[in-house]
């Protein structure tokens, strides 16, 4: 009667326990329920499944059950009456030293979910034992399932899975870091391996494919950038953000210091700083002045942020022209932000033309490539034949281009004379644009 009255108040004592951790849980918003086994089955892709065998699992890492998990909280402390008496059969054998059976666990990634055995479980965990021995078979998901995790974590893990599948960077590198806050953050990650694909094709001058383009950037954009994040401790000012949540925020700082540049660029050019500052403050609207500031400062001196803007500025500038298509033997490459956007009004200028000489609307491709063949391939054959970008050291054709045009215009406008685009190019050789010279 003795362990009958005992194995009664550990009950009670349990189920109060359990009440009381669920008003706590909702205040703190900490994970309370059992995670259901087939719902995050579902969720996961699997790679196959084998049997551990008999082993020593840590309790504090069992999280989930096939069918009980209603039953229990996330500490298997009992939130049903109806699991008294089962409850209390078994905390008697523990009281009369009677060995019990090993529980029966599926293991995705480092949690665990009881397929047979939850009393034994909710009683050794009263009873504040560590360890259970259990037959374990393990269900191999690509990604990590954490008993710290709860739906919406999930729900995360899910998006990660299906970027996993699509990119194969798991095959790749078995430890593979990449962690979001928001499921829609994996559709940015899949533009940017998009981006890279189209800039590795180009390069090879033949089709990549998806997988082999998420490789290299993970190799070669978002690893290096992470670990000037780290270099930087740049973590520790944002404890509740991954290194991937700070690498798309860094990607934005640069499409806001792109945008910047390109609406404050003028004749003698913005100034770096200046951009740097306006960004920071863009980003100011959405997280504290201290980090912004330390990340600002973190990216002055990275010679890559102009670099990665310029390149997406020549692929979305690409892109909506069709030019690589069209003429993939094109050469239009800028070293100073937001120049795309004057070349793009250059060819709106001659779509117009183009459209009033036909009486129609003309397609902007079409508009592009003729643009490309009448007006900027014959000015670049000048600049060629002139030998003009040898006194330009780290610039390219097409930055002539726009400043020999700028150079014929400003002439008019001072001195009212039309000059050729000849002289323009030679005015240009002989009294360089100022804010181009060398870096």
């Amino acid at each position: 009667m003795a362990i009958q009255k005992f194995a009664a108040d550990d009950f009670d004592r349990a189920f109060r326990k359990a009440f009381w951790r669920k008003v706590t849980a909702w205040l703190t918003k900490e994970p309370k329920t059992l995670l259901p086994f087939y719902d995050v089955r579902e969720r996961m892709p699997i790679k196959g499944q084998h049997y551990l065998g008999l082993q020593e699992v840590p309790i504090e890492r069992i999280v989930g059950s096939l069918g009980r998990y209603r039953d229990f909280d996330r500490e298997f402390l009992p939130r049903q009456s109806h699991t008294r008496d089962r409850w209390m059969n078994i905390d008697r054998a523990r009281y009369e030293q009677i060995d019990l059976p090993p529980v029966e666990l599926y293991k995705m990634g480092d949690i665990y979910f009881v397929k047979d055995g939850n009393h034994r479980v909710s009683v050794a965990r009263e009873w504040e034992q560590k360890y259970i021995d259990a037959y374990v078979i393990e269900i191999l998901i690509p990604v990590p399932l954490t008993p710290d995790m709860d739906e919406d974590d999930l729900a995360l893990q899910k998006e990660l899975a299906i970027f996993l599948e699509e990119t194969k960077l798991d095959l790749f590198d078995h430890e593979v870091a990449l962690s979001c806050r928001n499921p829609e953050q994996y559709n940015i990650l899949r533009e940017h391996i998009s981006f890279h694909q189209w800039l590795l094709g180009e390069k090879r001058e033949q089709e990549v494919d998806f997988p082999e383009a998420a490789v290299s950037w993970y190799t070669n954009v978002y690893k290096p950038l992470v670990a000037v994040i780290e270099e930087q401790e740049i973590l520790i000012v944002f404890p509740k953000l991954s290194a991937t949540d700070l690498y798309l925020w860094l990607v934005k700082y640069l499409w806001h210091l792109s945008v910047i540049y390109r609406e404050e660029t003028s004749e003698q050019g913005v100034k770096e700083e200046d951009a740097e500052g306006k960004a920071a403050e863009k980003l100011v609207e959405e997280y504290p002045r201290r980090s912004v500031e330390k990340l600002v400062k973190a990216l002055k001196d990275a010679d890559w942020v102009v670099r990665f803007i310029l390149q997406q500025e020549r692929y979305a500038f690409l892109q909506r022209t069709q030019l690589l298509k069209l003429r993939p033997e094109a050469q239009i490459d800028m070293t100073v932000i937001g120049q795309y956007d004057i070349i793009e009004k250059h060819i709106a200028v001659h779509r117009w033309f183009l459209g009033e000489q036909r009486q129609s609307e003309m397609p902007l491709s079409e508009a592009a490539a003729s643009w490309y063949d009448k007006i900027y391939l014959p000015l670049v054959e000048l600049i060629r034949q002139q030998k003009i970008l040898e006194q330009f050291t780290g610039r390219t054709e097409t930055d002539l281009y726009l400043w020999i045009l700028e150079k014929q215009s400003d002439i008019k406008e001072i001195y009212g004379q039309e000059i050729s685009i000849t002289e323009a190019a030679q005015a240009l050789a002989d009294d360089k644009k100022p804010g181009i010279d060398e870096k």
